[in-house]
């Protein structure tokens, strides 16, 4: 029977969320997959890949039909099986959920997000905290947060984090993926498979010198007397490996392009001195060398075949980028605690 609950999500300030328990979907989301032409290989049976399910089922039901386009380890689950694969290596665990929408439709996707789990079930439900309405109104629409409830244990209710960015991937460096979420419901809800590897393998970071050991296998080349560079986490290179494993490089929708590799490059040499760097590290990562041959050669010709790009090109780079940082740093937001009582 559906019991109606409050969530305290900051008893200081009283603040509270309004709640249907048990937790579900208003339609099977087995059934969901299948409607909508997702691969039998993606792992349902984790809560937040399910949601994405369900709200992409939900986004193309609204009235007028609603567009994103999923990104982050979201993403990966619900185009590389490999990321699924419980045995191979390069699967990790996700914790919340990255979409991608239009600057011009944001008023529109906050009021579908407030009111979705009315059509989808409470298994959908995304809310604000007070915290999250200030983060918003100063971001100017380009980035937005909002959190989800993602599961039930007893009287503890598990809160995730949903980033929502508008037009623009904008974080160490900037790419366009306007063009992937107005395509998204015809390309499986995600950004386009060389945007995702884009997303992963444009991260750099400078950290003191003396702290490098203990993040030996990110380390990309020294920065200056005292710095030096490092790459993505672990857990990126996974999804960038299987995403390599499991679309082959070519022109088709679900293929890595490398004519559209070499246009992202070509015109931005921040963004090429970067990724070259990070193929480096990937193609010397331990966690390529722990796959089975197969795996590993198939990944190994692909990266070696964008190695090739990025060396075969010669972008300009801007006088002001000389003697310092070629990247936009990356600054970190606060969230909510991971868990919330039953009121």
């Amino acid at each position: 029977m559906e019991r109606r609950v409050e969530l305290v999500i900051d008893p200081l300030r009283q603040e509270k969320v309004g709640l249907s328990l048990p937790l579900s979907f208003r339609r099977p989301v087995e059934e969901t997959a299948r409607e909508l032409g997702f691969p039998p290989t993606i792992d349902l049976g984790d809560s937040i890949v399910a949601k994405a399910v369900v709200l992409a089922d939900a986004a193309r039901r609204a009235s007028p039909p609603v567009q994103f386009a999923v990104f982050g380890g979201t993403a990966f689950r619900l185009t590389c099986p490999s990321s699924n694969e419980r045995t191979l290596g390069l699967r990790h665990e996700i914790h919340d959920m990255d979409l991608a929408i239009l600057l011009k439709e944001a008023r529109e996707f906050r009021r579908f997000l407030s009111t979705v789990r009315d059509v989808a079930g409470s298994g959908l439900t995304f809310f604000e905290t007070s915290g999250d309405r200030i983060y918003n109104s100063l971001s100017g629409g380009l980035r937005l947060r909002w959190h989800m409830v993602i599961s039930q244990q007893g009287s503890e209710i598990a809160l995730g984090t949903l980033d929502i960015i508008a037009d623009e991937f904008r974080f160490c460096h900037r790419i366009d993926i306007r063009s992937d979420v107005e395509h998204s419901p015809v390309a499986g809800w995600s950004l386009s498979p060389l945007h995702l590897l884009l997303t992963k393998g444009q991260f750099i970071q400078r950290i003191p010198k003396d702290e490098a050991s203990a993040v030996n296998h990110r380390v990309l080349e020294p920065f200056g007397k005292r710095q030096v560079v490092i790459g993505p986490e672990a857990k990126d290179v996974r999804d960038m490996l299987a995403l390599l494993l499991d679309h082959p490089i070519g022109n088709g929708a679900a293929e890595v392009s490398l004519e559209g590799l070499a246009r992202e490059l070509d015109s931005d040499w921040g963004l090429w001195k970067t990724f070259g760097l990070n193929l480096q590290m990937m193609s010397r990562s331990s966690i390529l060398r722990d796959l089975p041959p197969g795996p590993r050669a198939t990944v190994t010709e692909r990266l070696e075949r964008m190695r090739d790009l990025v060396r075969s090109l010669s972008p300009k780079r801007p006088f002001a980028l000389f003697g310092g940082p070629w990247w936009q740093e990356v600054d970190t937001t606060p969230s909510v605690d991971s868990s919330v009582s039953v009121g």
